[in-house]
């Protein structure tokens, strides 16, 4: 009986880890990943903003670049500064996750992010 309780304990424990990082990848791209530029070439940006995030076609986000900043001494703690790159327009929803857009204007980068205006 004992030995039968600590294996159904175990494929709890299982289950419950099992689910967990299931649900991770969806964590991962909701915070972590939304708005990022996957890929530019020849003026076409992939997004990762699609239908789940609302991305309609004709949407334009402004486009922002994070970078660290240094001061020439050492800082207890990092600092960053977040700067405006240029802008995209999507021209196809791909799926729930991702969009294609055409690069209206600026120098825009691999890992740069495109945040819908308030």
């Amino acid at each position: 009986m004992r030995k039968t309780a600590i294996v159904n304990g175990l494929l709890a424990i299982l289950f419950i880890v099992t689910a967990g990082c299931a649900t991770m990848q969806t964590a991962k791209h909701q915070y972590m990943m939304k708005g990022q530029i996957l890929d530019v070439s020849d003026g076409v940006a992939y997004l990762c903003i699609g239908s789940a995030e609302g991305a309609k076609e004709g949407q334009e986000f402004p486009v922002y670049r994070h970078s660290k900043v240094y001061t020439g001494e050492k800082q207890a703690s990092q600092s960053f500064k977040r700067e405006e790159v240029g802008a995209v327009k999507i021209i196809q929803v791909v799926d729930v996750h991702y969009a294609r857009a055409n690069i209206l204007r600026g120098d825009i980068k691999e890992n740069d992010v495109a945040e819908l205006s308030p």
